[in-house]
């Protein structure tokens, strides 16, 4: 059995910690949150332990996983203390907020052979797995995703690293295992799109991407902070004489509902690959993504194409 703690207990925390319950070969023993009170409630709900001091909980060699799902600007401060235990660690997307941070952080993870996944769970989601295998002896030319949000909070779009480090990341990502390929060039347009209100915190609110990857396939991407009807996320693939939507993989009951509710089966499979597999999952795709984000910001701010590195 594989004793795991849960850091931070908003939304997808909370998510994290029933799927802890559910897997069989993990026991939730341990939640912290920074604000203890919430982190005592919640031990209570899951009859668990908790502690106002992280470090106390860190120094139980008991607990062998951790999965962090505190605000992005705490990821790193979390991911050093745990590999410095040599924990076995899930962390949510992205790995850290400073991109010349990452590659040195992923060199010490691989040194010290720790088991590090990073969370992209749309990857295990139904819809887009069923693309997947649809385009596997198949051409494609283009990829277009759509990613329209309800909630309208722009404190949190900055805690979590702007638009394209908080929404744009998973589906970067997608697009990168839906082609098979790397980009190597990549155009933002934003400025234009997006409100005054995220402009004066040198944030985004809306964007249109577009990528072009080495086999040549050209994928565009179109993100908002605000769309009245609720969550809205889709994928079209085109090729030569054939076009797939996801739409009509989605459960029209939770089309607009919030991801964690439509794409709630896809946080369990990837937790569970993660447990199961019991090695690295993810770190090398969730550093490419991270890169895409950064290449991303700098094209819209600076209004120009960006050609890629990995």
């Amino acid at each position: 059995m594989i004793n795991a703690c849960v850091i931070g207990l908003s939304t997808i925390g909370l998510l994290h910690c029933r799927n802890l319950i559910k897997i069989k070969k993990t026991q939730l023993t341990h939640v912290f949150d920074y604000n203890f009170k919430l982190g005592n409630k919640i031990s209570k709900k899951f009859k668990c332990k908790t502690s106002n001091n992280f470090e106390n909980i860190l120094k139980d060699k008991s607990i062998k996983l951790f999965i962090i799902a505190s605000p992005t600007n705490t990821h790193e401060y979390y991911v050093k203390k745990l590999i410095s235990h040599n924990k076995m660690i899930y962390c949510e997307k992205p790995i850290l907020m400073n991109l010349n941070k990452l590659k040195p952080l992923i060199k010490e993870i691989k040194s010290k052979k720790i088991k590090f996944c990073v969370g992209l769970n749309r990857r295990f989601a139904k819809p887009y797995l069923k693309i997947k295998k649809q385009i596997q002896k198949r051409k494609i030319s283009t990829i277009r995703i759509i990613s329209r949000s309800a909630n309208h909070n722009m404190k949190q779009s900055i805690r979590n690293g702007g638009l394209f480090m908080d929404k744009g990341i998973h589906f970067f990502d997608l697009a990168c295992w839906l082609s098979s390929s790397k980009p190597k060039k990549i155009l933002s347009i934003a400025k234009p799109l997006s409100s005054i209100e995220y402009l004066n915190n040198n944030d985004f609110s809306d964007a249109f991407v577009v990528i072009k990857f080495s086999n040549n396939i050209v994928a565009e991407f179109m993100y908002s902070r605000e769309n009245k009807p609720g969550h809205h996320e889709s994928i079209e693939i085109l090729g030569k004489n054939f076009s797939i939507n996801s739409d009509k993989y989605f459960n029209k009951k939770t089309y607009f509902s919030n991801f964690n509710i439509k794409l709630k089966d896809s946080y369990y499979k990837c937790l569970k690959n993660f447990v199961d597999t019991n090695k690295e999952n993810f770190l090398i795709e969730g550093s490419n993504a991270q890169i895409i984000c950064d290449a991303a910001l700098k094209s819209a701010k600076t209004e120009k194409e960006i050609k890629l590195k990995f």
